[in-house]
């Protein structure tokens, strides 16, 4: 169990309960408090089978960043731990800090009302570089594995030391005899025990988590006695093979993550057999009844443990009853059974990346390689000297920077290319982007538009937000981040105070992405709905859900994934930048200009007779010949598609600029008649709701 049951539960004793909390701040950060209200709740909890009587002692996940400053905030349903605000890259362990005394008082609270009856189990204190993270931001640690690795490491080992410090004490409270219980995944062991991590690994290159997670975390493996490995998501799939390397680690959890099938899909059954091979045991969690046998049928038993989300003590009976038919000899998984989908779940595609082509100036081709390669310095003297030397800003922008943008999401999205690369690559053309902005004024904007962005109310989570942002800066947007837990109100009085071109929303939960239409109403309330364009993200967002509906109702648009967010970045900015007059074209809208741009850049609706935009704002006649429309920018539902009678819906996204026509996302015949004219298919997985 996750979390324990009280439905249909007979109590173990008579415990009363608290008074309901008088704030979140009682709630979460009064120890006499929670002890009471954990007393009862262990006391009303089934302990059927395995489910262990433990009281929830967590103080946020990744509590040993409040320990080092980090700044605690109460939820409804969690703590939040915030960025130290005056960190300063210096790890230093204060016995007196407030945050340390909570966790040893809360703890020794439990342990007193709990008088022997039930365990009181250990924070989720984390380690290495979530805990960095919490501290002084992830995009700020992503950065550091490339521009300070040195200093990163000697941090890693700075926090893992006093990790161990912070351990051993909290263990010395809360153990039984030499026995202990962790928090989460109803975790016991006969000695010292701990759940190891690292989420933002997701983000960072097999060889970075080798030189940045890996040692510390066998460090951990080689100081406690039993070890449980969270791998989180199948973004941190591809580090498998470094943890099967510790020796020292004992189990694998596996988290599947937003958007994918729980730990009991047959999905997993390949990963569970090549950790089980690997030596290690796993932990499946959020296994249903119906799920329980095929799983042990394809895995065995051996090694396996489960996590299952019952509802009452019959679900248990019945769960406990399929487990008894498995004996402890079921076969274990071997090595040789390991299917072929089952490696390649663990590695990346070989991917061909194209190179700049050979006719452009070889003056320029330094600029394209330092963006790609994220140095700063180097962008800016190549930019500086091109400047010197009368070569146009749009020709620098246009050949060599936006090029540069696209072929490292290309990287990304192959697999060849991580996080702190876009990170290094967006600072990189950002510096040098800022030469040329003066040279663009009078000309054209400075910016390609502005954008507001932030996550919405009830939401903490700004990892994804932060990395879209800074990307969408590093191409040339004007980027307003207005953080986290943004609310409706927040949302409008900002897309007002700064006149956005574009409003971003980001949401990780699917319990607060619904706040998103609560945004898109209060456009509309306050009557600005028509005058931003709205891009919605985040783990739990997709075509098939509140996407669909948002998107098609309220003429947004929405982009999946940080590649996608690149790529189209950069591809947009090519075709505006170079555009005298065309159009951008999303099928659906009001006809309202998007972005001040040169050239009339205007979205139209279905109801505008098929077409998708204009030349310079005229309209041109529905007769008027196929070719002269793409000469002018215009492209015709019917012939961008090939389909008789087609709607706007159905052509999807059509760029056109002079006489080359782009497409995203063509359907029926649309990519084939669009390269007998010379288009050409540009931008991806740009995601288009009609």
């Amino acid at each position: 169990m996750w979390e324990h049951f009280q439905k249909g539960v007979k109590p173990h004793a008579d415990i009363p309960a608290p008074a309901p909390a008088k704030d979140l701040n009682q709630k979460w950060f009064d120890p006499q408090w929670r002890a009471e209200y954990l007393d009862w709740y262990v006391a009303h909890s089934s302990l059927k089978a395995d489910i262990l009587p433990v009281a929830n002692t967590q103080l946020g996940p990744g509590s040993l960043a409040a320990i080092l400053g980090g700044v605690f905030e109460g939820g409804e349903d969690t703590i939040w731990i915030h960025p130290d605000p005056d960190f300063n890259d210096e790890i230093v362990f204060n016995p007196e800090h407030p945050n340390w005394i909570l966790h040893k008082e809360l703890l020794k609270a439990c342990k007193a009302k709990a008088n022997g009856h039930y365990y009181v189990g250990m924070p989720d204190l984390m380690e290495g570089l979530d805990v960095l993270a919490a501290l002084k931001g992830t995009d700020k640690v992503l950065l550091d594995t490339v521009m300070q690795p040195e200093v990163l490491e000697q941090q890693m080992q700075q926090i893992n030391d006093i990790y161990f410090k912070v351990f051993d004490e909290l263990y010395d409270i809360i153990r039984e005899g030499d026995e202990m219980a962790f928090c989460y995944f109803s975790s016991w062991a006969p000695g010292k025990m701990s759940k190891l991590q690292s989420d933002i690994s997701t983000m960072i290159s097999e060889d970075d988590y080798r030189r940045f997670v890996q040692p510390f975390i066998r460090e951990q493996c080689q100081k406690i006695d039993y070890t449980l490995y969270h791998l989180d998501g199948v973004g941190a799939m591809h580090h498998l093979p470094a943890l099967l390397e510790i020796e020292e680690l004992n189990a694998i959890q596996w988290t599947p993550g937003v958007g994918e099938p729980q730990g009991g899909s047959p999905k997993w059954y390949d990963l569970y057999k090549k950790i089980l091979a690997g030596g290690k045991s796993i932990m499946a969690c959020w296994v249903t009844l119906d799920e329980l046998k095929p799983l042990l049928d394809n895995i065995g038993a051996d090694g396996v443990h489960l996590e299952m989300d019952f509802h009452n003590e019959q679900e248990v009976e019945q769960a406990m009853r399929i487990v008894e038919e498995y004996s402890s000899s079921s076969p274990a998984a071997s090595k040789e059974s390991l299917s072929k989908e089952e490696d390649a779940a663990t590695k990346q595609e070989t991917i061909i990346i194209k190179s700049p082509e050979a006719t452009e100036d070889e003056a320029l081709k330094p600029l394209f390689n330092a963006i790609v390669d994220g140095k700063l310095e180097p962008a800016v003297e190549v930019t500086k000297k091109a400047i010197a030397e009368g070569i146009q800003p749009q020709e620098i922008i246009n050949n060599y920077m936006i090029k540069a943008m696209g072929e490292v999401g290309q990287r990304f999205q192959d697999g060849k290319a991580f996080v702190p690369q876009l990170l290094m690559a967006g600072r990189a053309m950002k510096g040098a982007l800022e030469l040329l902005k003066p040279l663009l004024q009078g000309s054209a904007a400075t910016t390609i538009g502005k954008v507001v962005i932030g996550t919405v109310k009830g939401d903490l989570h700004d990892i994804g937000k932060n990395l879209v942002a800074s990307m969408l800066e590093g191409c040339g947007f004007e980027v307003i981040n207005i953080g986290i837990d943004v609310s409706c109100d927040k949302f409008v009085e900002e897309v007002k105070k700064n006149k956005a071109d574009i409003l971003c929303m980001s949401a990780l939960l699917t319990t607060t992405m619904t706040y998103m239409q609560d945004v898109i109403n209060a456009l509309e309330a306050a009557g600005i709905r028509n005058q931003v364009k709205v891009m919605i993200g985040g783990a739990p967002v997709s075509q098939g859900d509140l996407a669909g509906s948002l998107v098609a109702a309220d003429q947004g648009f929405a982009l999946q994934g940080l590649a996608e967010v690149l790529l189209q970045v950069a591809d947009l900015r090519a075709f505006f930048a170079t555009c005298a007059s065309g159009c951008f074209c999303l099928g659906v809208g009001f006809g309202l200009p998007v972005l001040k741009l040169p050239g009339q850049i205007f979205v139209f609706p279905p109801e505008s007779g098929g077409f998708f935009g204009v030349a310079d704002g005229q309209r041109v006649a529905d007769d008027a010949p196929p070719q002269s429309l793409c000469r002018l920018g215009i492209v015709h539902a019917q012939e961008a598609t090939g389909m008789p009678g087609a709607e706007p819906s159905g052509a999807q996204i059509f760029l056109c600029a002079g006489a080359q026509l782009q497409q995203a996302q063509g359907v029926g015949n649309g990519r084939a008649a669009f390269a007998q004219s010379g288009g050409q298919f540009l931008l991806g997985q740009f995601q288009r709701f009609a």
